[in-house]
């Protein structure tokens, strides 16, 4: 189905799960942030989602916002992009792939990921050396967004993704461009902390995800294990601090690409 053209967003106060009723083609998935919920929808539902709370005793109905797709795309609608030999298709265009790409599928959802984004792009090109050169067989991917990156990988042949993500709208994009490309063999999403899971098998991790994060998975004995790191969602102005952490986790920095203040690293194991 083609993306929205407008966004319904329900701030809610209390952590709250919508139910079954609630969760029907135009939900779009909830995103919760200290003490407030946030409840998408493709369609007006601000009657139903007051009943709900109402007779479940559930949390506070706050307010309603609506706003258009293209204004949460930063003006940055999704089309047809080739990127690395992949060729990344909307899922509500007839795909025409250039000879010699492959094809994925995608749908952005309200997710960060739709190879638009320079940290994306810089991944995909890392991701492709990786794989050109010694390409592994098990992939974790840190914060999978759209997963657009354990798409890729397996693309590429990986055999196995484990694909975590800790934000509900993400979880459920991925989840539909997983069956999208009928990879439902080959990746297992998993939703939560990325450092709740930096332990899993993958001789290559993923980790395109906010500082705070990298610098915490760099502290995880069980994370340093592996031969290879793509490490992204780096600012200009924060190098510095992760260029430190990564050598006090006995990593080497092996190539880096940047492209409008944001750096993607490419790191191997050390020893």
């Amino acid at each position: 189905m083609p993306a929205p053209e407008k966004i319904y967003v329900y701030e809610i106060q209390g952590k709250v799960h919508p139910p079954e009723s609630l969760c029907g083609d135009d939900f779009l998935g909830a995103w919760r942030e200290g003490d407030y919920s946030y409840l998408f929808f493709s369609g007006p539902k601000e009657a139903p989602v007051q009943a709900w709370l109402k007779s479940a005793a559930a949390g506070h109905y706050s307010s309603e916002t609506v706003l258009n797709y293209a204004d949460w795309e930063a003006g940055q609608p999704f089309k047809p992009l080739s990127i690395a030999g992949l060729h990344f298709s909307p899922i509500w265009e007839e795909p025409a792939p250039p000879a010699g790409e492959i094809l994925i599928r995608m749908e952005p959802g309200l997710a960060f990921g739709s190879g638009y984004h320079p940290t994306s792009k810089l991944c995909l090109q890392l991701l492709r050396r990786v794989f050109e050169t010694d390409p592994p067989r098990e992939v974790l991917d840190l914060g999978t967004g759209t997963g657009i990156l354990a798409l890729a990988s397996v693309a590429w042949g990986a055999g196995r993704v484990i694909a975590v993500e800790y934000n509900d709208l993400a979880v459920r994009t991925a989840a539909r461009n997983v069956r999208h490309n009928n990879r439902e063999q080959e990746i297992l999403l998993i939703q939560g902390d990325a450092r709740h899971f930096a332990h899993l098998p993958g001789v290559l991790a993923l980790a395109n995800i906010h500082l705070d994060v990298l610098l915490d998975l760099l502290k995880i004995p069980e994370f340093l294990t592996r031969k290879w790191y793509i490490f992204s969602g780096i600012l200009g102005t924060q190098m510095g601090r992760f260029r430190e952490a990564l050598a006090a986790a006995a990593l080497k920095e092996t190539a880096v690409l940047d492209e409008n203040l944001w750096f993607a690293v490419l790191a191997r194991r050390t020893g």
